[in-house]
């Protein structure tokens, strides 16, 4: 497979062919570029490939890549990789599952309420002032110079996803670049770029001034004699006509004065003075609060527009100084607003309670909020170790709130609930999607063992703490046990820190406690893991995990077969054997005899024995057993469990021994 460079994957032609079926489902084009739909892994991890059309537009497209690679918001298109082949150049993001704007507003007759326009909006906003306001931690910030409703995709939720980094632009020194040649759609073109070539942030708010009238009209800014910038305005300015220019499925008299502060808002970032146009922040806010009112909750509109809330408390000065600058700090008044005042609760036990919520870009949410004193060390573990976190099979926390005592974190929502949930559910879990959920549950520890995070142990690994999405795509949650034992302020800054054994066993040295808490978490994990790969092959309900691993171990010891407890719906005769080498596997994860602790594999053989299962699996050659991969040079070399083993294997650790990150 391809190389990893800086987290983007670099895929070979080849690759790109595989992952298109040889590029056979378009689904968008471009004037440089079509774009297809691929499978990305055996996991059925839908993405979008974008190809170029044009082989001499490598600059550009090496461009593309350098801007786009630098973002990470939850309202920009997810960069996962690139291609540079002799004949393509190719760009591999995350699938959007309901398309573009363009589509759903121009080819749909999809009924659009107004409240999920006005989230669209606010997701894009937020997206394109992410963008400008990058210089502030970077020495560049963006301009995208090409926002239209072509270029914002919206997912199932109908959250907005700012795609098509094309014709973007980084900026510094003035934020004012000239084009020679000005290029785009020029129906949502800046007019002071195509006269001048002047790009300049305010180019991409008179763009979304467009996408602004577009989602209120349902129509296209000029088609025919429609010219819905000219229109709006006279309308506007003279007072007349306005209700006539709007879509009728939103136009209501309940809605009319929230629909023409839009319109003035649109309007302002039309203006042809680009000094008099609006900050994306301000554009931000304003649809923050009309989406508010909306809902007929004004309040304290001040407190309640969606803005990084910087209320700081002296009593969690760890948190405050330790928790990614990404995560979002919300007011108190802001999670009542997501949650609807706690209305939709959806689990917890005595120290939290789950709610169910809605950002104000659509994007739909869980609210964790923490109920007792006691919890309050598991919220401040929590939420700095995972807001220090990004990988696909981990829950994102997207923020956080300490304000008045209340103690609240806020995640990205799965639809289908636990793993606990489906395990005890009537819901059909084929043995590929089992093994699925395995694997990415696997990689997700591997990860959080690994150098890459300053090793975690991760402390909680239940059924119950990990979640799934409609894709049956497991994320990891719950950290509120995890340790980390290298902190980033013990980490020299360079192009390539490494954690040597120095440092880890300096870490020993200087709290062995807590080298010793992370040690436990480690192995804790590889043992809680096995409990879950037994209870995915017997779909045991109601049962301890501690007395899942004792059944499955008595069974193997008497008739050295699983069988007897393995799930009746997944036990085909050519599946037992897979069966028997999970089971196996599982077994070996739970080893709990100090003499034979040399043998329960790290995540990472873990990782690697599951991907060789499936792939014999779904070679069929089952019939012949799949050989053992566990390292077996620990039997040569015995030594006592360590933080090491599971970075480096079962070998003599040596100084020479570092980890990139």
């Amino acid at each position: 497979m391809g190389a990893v460079w800086q987290n983007f994957k670099v895929f070979v032609e080849e690759e790109i062919n595989t992952i298109t079926n040889n590029y056979s489902t378009p689904i968008g084009k471009g004037g440089f570029a079509q774009v297809y739909k691929g499978t990305l892994d055996d996991d059925n991890g839908l993405i979008a490939v974008k190809r170029y059309t044009c082989e001499d537009l490598r600059k550009e497209f090496m461009e593309e890549v350098s801007i786009h690679s630098q973002m990470s918001h939850k309202n920009v298109v997810k960069l996962i990789g690139y291609c540079i082949g002799e004949s393509t150049l190719t760009l591999v993001t995350e699938y959007i599952s309901k398309g573009s704007l363009d589509d759903i507003l121009h080819h749909s007759s999809f009924c659009i309420p107004l409240d999920i326009r006005l989230g669209i909006a606010i997701g894009c906003a937020e997206a394109l002032n992410y963008m400008h306001s990058m210089h502030l931690w970077s020495e560049n910030l963006v301009c995208h110079g090409h926002i239209k409703p072509a270029n914002i995709l919206l997912d199932g939720n109908f959250t907005a996803k700012v795609s098509d980094f094309g014709l973007s632009r980084l900026l510094s020194a003035g934020i004012t670049r000239y084009s020679m040649s000005v290029t785009g759609s020029i129906d949502y073109m800046d007019p002071v770029y195509f006269h001048e070539g002047r790009l300049t942030p305010k180019s991409d708010v008179y763009s979304f001034g467009i996408v602004l009238l577009e989602l209120i009209a349902r129509k296209r800014v000029r088609q025919g004699d429609i010219n819905l910038i000219a229109n709006f305005s006279e309308a506007f300015a003279s007072g007349n006509g306005l209700r006539e220019l709007l879509d009728v499925e939103i136009a209501n008299e309940s809605s009319m004065k929230i629909l023409k502060e839009v319109v003035k808002l649109a309007i302002e970032c039309l203006t042809l003075d680009r000094h008099k146009r609006p900050q994306m922040n301000n554009v931000a806010k304003h649809l923050g609060m009309l989406k508010i009112a909306l809902k007929g909750r004004h309040g304290n509109t001040h407190d309640m527009v969606h803005s990084f809330s910087f209320f700081r408390s002296a009593r969690y000065p760890r948190i405050l100084s330790e928790i990614s600058s990404n995560v979002r700090i919300f007011t108190k008044d802001e999670v009542n607003e997501v949650t609807d005042n706690f209305r939709n609760l959806i689990g917890g036990g005595t120290s939290a309670k789950f709610y169910k919520g809605t950002l104000e870009d659509n994007t739909v949410v869980v609210v964790s909020r923490f109920l007792d004193d006691d919890s309050k060390e598991a919220f401040t573990n929590g939420g700095i170790i995972l807001s220090q976190i990004v990988h696909k099979n981990i829950i994102k926390l997207l923020g956080y709130c300490l304000e008045d005592e209340s103690l609240f974190l806020v995640y990205e929502y799965t639809i289908k609930g636990s793993l606990l949930d489906i395990l005890s559910s009537q819901e059909d879990l084929p043995l590929d999607l089992r093994m699925k959920i395995a694997i990415k549950t696997a990689e997700a520890l591997e990860y959080l063992h690994s150098s890459a995070t300053g090793i975690i142990g991760h402390g909680g690994v239940a059924a119950s703490s990990i979640l799934l999405d409609d894709n049956f795509m497991p994320k990891l949650t719950d950290f509120s046990r995890a340790c980390k034992l290298i902190k980033k302020s013990e980490i020299t800054v360079c192009s390539s820190v490494i954690i040597s054994t120095f440092l880890l066993e300096k870490a020993l040295n200087n709290d062995p406690s807590h080298y010793g808490s992370v040690l436990m978490n480690l192995e804790s994990d590889v043992y809680k893991f096995g409990a879950i790969l037994f209870a995915l092959i017997s779909r045991e309900k109601n049962i301890d995990h501690t007395d899942l691993i004792v059944k499955f171990t008595r069974v193997y010891e008497a008739d050295n077969t699983g069988r007897a407890m393995f799930d009746k719906d997944i036990t085909a005769e050519e599946d037992i054997t897979v069966l028997e080498e999970i089971g196996k596997l599982a077994l070996r994860c739970t080893i709990l005899k100090v003499d034979d602790m040399p043998n329960r594999p790290t995540m990472k053989e873990v990782v690697e024995q599951l991907r060789m299962l499936r792939r014999s699996w779904k070679e069929h050659v089952a019939d012949s057993a799949p050989q053992e991969t566990e390292i077996e040079a620990a039997a040569a070399e015995p030594r006592l469990p360590n933080v090491m083993r599971h970075l480096f294997g079962y070998r003599q650790i040596t100084t020479g021994d570092p980890v990139y990150i």
